[in-house]
């Protein structure tokens, strides 16, 4: 075994922070994909660890997001990105320790997804614009907000997790050395 003394890149954290975001997402989306489309505002067993894999899977994008708005330029993007996977992730996490959504988890969930997927077009833009990912996979930026929030009873979170693990295999591979 080799133990390596080196810094990490500034690529090395954004990259972890979306490998690991897939992986929540994509065992996320294997739960999701399983389950019968729920109605109950209840949160059962089930959707407690969904929830949770979710919010955590959010919270890794965060910086994954930051590195792509450096990269790209859009700073702008990543920021609203950010902003929209930090509140959603708040509410969905309160919503989880509650039982069921607050009253007040529309007024910050319909701005929070706004936002995430106001920023994802706009990176996906940038990216596109500036070659930073290759063109499909800048394309499929916006899918991630897709297929996690409209697609996620029918197991979209794998969708996003086969975006992530590509962006973050990208990262790990063009690292400079």
């Amino acid at each position: 075994m080799v133990i390596s003394t080196e810094a990490p890149t500034r690529q090395t954290v954004p990259a972890v922070a979306a490998f690991t975001g897939a992986v929540l997402s994509a065992v996320a989306g294997a739960m999701q994909a399983v389950r019968p489309t729920d109605t109950d505002p209840l949160v059962d067993g089930g959707e407690h660890v969904m929830l949770t894999l979710v919010g955590l899977a959010l919270v890794a994008w965060m910086p994954a997001y930051l590195a792509l708005g450096r990269l790209t330029g859009s700073r702008l993007g990543a920021g609203f990105a950010v902003a929209g996977t930090a509140l959603l992730a708040a509410a969905m996490t309160a919503s989880n320790l509650n039982g069921e959504d607050y009253a007040w988890f529309p007024a910050i969930a319909v701005p929070a997804n706004a936002l995430w997927a106001a920023g994802s077009i706009l990176l996906a833009v940038a990216a596109w614009r500036r070659r930073t990912l290759p063109r499909p996979l800048a394309a499929a930026l916006p899918l991630i907000w897709l297929a996690s929030i409209v697609l996620s009873q029918l197991g979209g979170n794998l969708i996003a997790a086969a975006v992530w693990a590509a962006v973050a295999w990208l990262a790990f591979t063009n690292r400079p050395r």
